[in-house]
């Protein structure tokens, strides 16, 4: 088969065979994207996993309160060794050879009491030993069993309750963390909210851009009829045909800056970067009633920073009374009781039981430290001023934050009022132009001025309205209050167990 052949071969195989088909365009909406970011995208992926496992880590701080049970197993532990001793036989000291062969298990119970701050404690010891001793030839071996089981509890008095100051800590922790992931859950809503009105704003700009490039498209076409019938200067067509490369330079330029930003989208939503997407929502404005009070209240009652700031304060209080309790007056009361039984016959060791009892009172009278207590303890003041401080800078900072977000709705809503009336008395003037560029009345610097102030009418109008739209989300963020539906904002919370 010779090449032309097969080049004829190749060409029919290619204009029969159908050609492939275009990947499926995934059509977005705001709420659509916002789904997918919390289902699959990166920062809630691990948003969720920090807030897993900061909540697992005060879980276990909280469980480390409740009863622990250990049990030590030696099998076996054995020791032999010389020892030097005083023979009374020979009125001299000798070496005797010892060995020890011991297997024991000890079992621990323990009960922190969380409300009182004492510990209750159940213990069982048990062990068999086989002991060898002697001089060599002589030597001894002997084996017994003990038992021994306890209850001990103690008590400290006049003094804080670390038990329970560290059972607040860990829940005070936990709330922080789950307030930190609220917070974070709603940062990415917004984020990927804004970044879905920046493509649809770049969308919305390569339309009004290429509405453009076709209005100067047309009038180059018109100003080329015009100079080949002699009816206008060679630098008017000139300058139409400057007007439509300039046109479609800003086109190419919009359509790349769509491309870069529908990437940075489809990141935020766990795409493949070579997914399709397009967003599909349009745009309308909407009145909203907006109540600054509300919104300052709301944002007072529900910003995690509010919280936060609570419970960090509620912390500092925790630190002075754990400074103060380092060198305070106390009472420390220990008490125990037990059943421990010897003896050489196994069968008898849990048998006619011994008490063991012991009880005893322990107090602790601070005197002398060089100041150190009292400085630790005003520090621990200083921090609580400061949290307190930092508590009360934070509830002004959101009453600000909260009024420049309303101004800001506001301005972008007066600006939608007056730019709507912009475009249509932009487009309407454009209109006349045109026809007036076509009957040789104006010239084209004038037509170009027209079309000029069309296209930022349309663009600023655009503008207004994205602005307006993230004006509303970012108060809901700042305030978790739904101005639209004129309700609290519901945050999903990351399941767990």
């Amino acid at each position: 088969m010779n090449r032309l052949s097969f080049i004829a071969i190749f060409l029919i195989l290619f204009t029969i065979l159908p050609p492939a088909s275009a990947q499926p365009t995934t059509e977005l909406s705001v709420r659509r994207c916002i789904d997918l970011a919390l289902k699959q995208g990166y920062a809630t992926g691990n948003a969720a996993s920090d807030y897993q496992s900061s909540r697992k880590n005060y879980q276990a701080a909280l469980r480390r309160l409740r009863t622990t049970i250990d049990l030590s197993v030696d099998l076996p532990n054995f020791r032999e060794s010389l020892t030097n001793q005083f023979n009374p036989e020979t009125q001299a000291y000798q070496f005797y050879q010892t060995q020890t062969m011991q297997m024991q298990a000890t079992l621990n119970i323990t009960q922190p009491l969380v409300f009182t701050g004492g510990t209750l404690t159940f213990r069982d010891y048990v062990f068999r030993r086989d002991q060898t001793s002697g001089l060599s030839g002589s030597s001894q071996t002997t084996r017994d069993y003990f038992s021994n089981f306890a209850v001990e509890y103690r008590q400290p008095f006049f003094t804080a309750n670390q038990l329970g100051i560290a059972h607040e800590k860990a829940l005070l922790g936990l709330q922080q963390t789950q307030t930190s992931y609220v917070r974070d859950q709603l940062n990415i809503i917004y984020n990927v909210t804004n970044e879905y009105y920046i493509v649809y704003q770049l969308q919305r700009r390569v339309a009004i851009v290429q509405e453009q490039v076709d209005q100067n498209q047309d009038s180059y076409t018109t100003a080329q009829s015009k100079y080949e019938a002699g009816l206008i200067a060679e630098v008017e067509a000139l300058k139409s045909e400057v007007d439509l490369v300039t046109s479609q330079n800003d086109l190419l330029n919009t359509q790349r800056d769509l491309a870069r930003e529908k990437n940075t989208l489809r990141l935020m939503l766990g795409m493949s970067l070579s997914d399709e997407i397009e967003v599909r929502d349009s745009l309308v404005y909407q009145p909203v009633a907006l109540d600054t009070a509300r919104a300052i209240q709301s944002a007072l009652e529900h910003r995690s920073e509010v919280s936060i700031g609570e419970m960090n304060k509620r912390l500092r209080e925790i630190d002075i009374d754990l400074a103060n309790t380092k060198r305070e007056f106390r009472f420390d009361l220990t008490a125990s009781y037990g059943l421990n039984r010897n003896n050489t016959d196994p069968a008898r060791v849990f048998q006619d039981f011994g008490a063991t009892r012991n009880a005893a009172l322990t107090i602790s009278v601070p005197i002398f430290d060089w100041g150190t207590n009292s400085l630790e303890v005003e520090s621990a003041h200083i921090q609580y001023r400061n949290a307190v401080a930092a508590q009360d800078y934070t509830q002004q900072q959101i009453r600000q934050e909260v009024l420049d977000l309303v101004n800001r709705f506001h301005v972008a809503e007066s600006r939608i009022k007056v730019l709507g009336k912009v475009v249509s008395v932009a487009q309407r003037g454009y209109d006349i132009n045109l026809e007036r560029f076509k009957s040789g009345t104006i010239n084209r610097d004038e037509l170009a001025q027209s079309q000029q102030r069309l296209t930022s009418a349309k663009l600023n109008d655009l503008a207004a309205l994205v602005d307006y739209k993230l004006a509303l989300e970012d108060l809901k963020r700042k305030t978790l209050w739904d101005f639209e539906r004129n309700e609290a904002v519901k945050v999903v919370e990351e399941s767990g167990e």
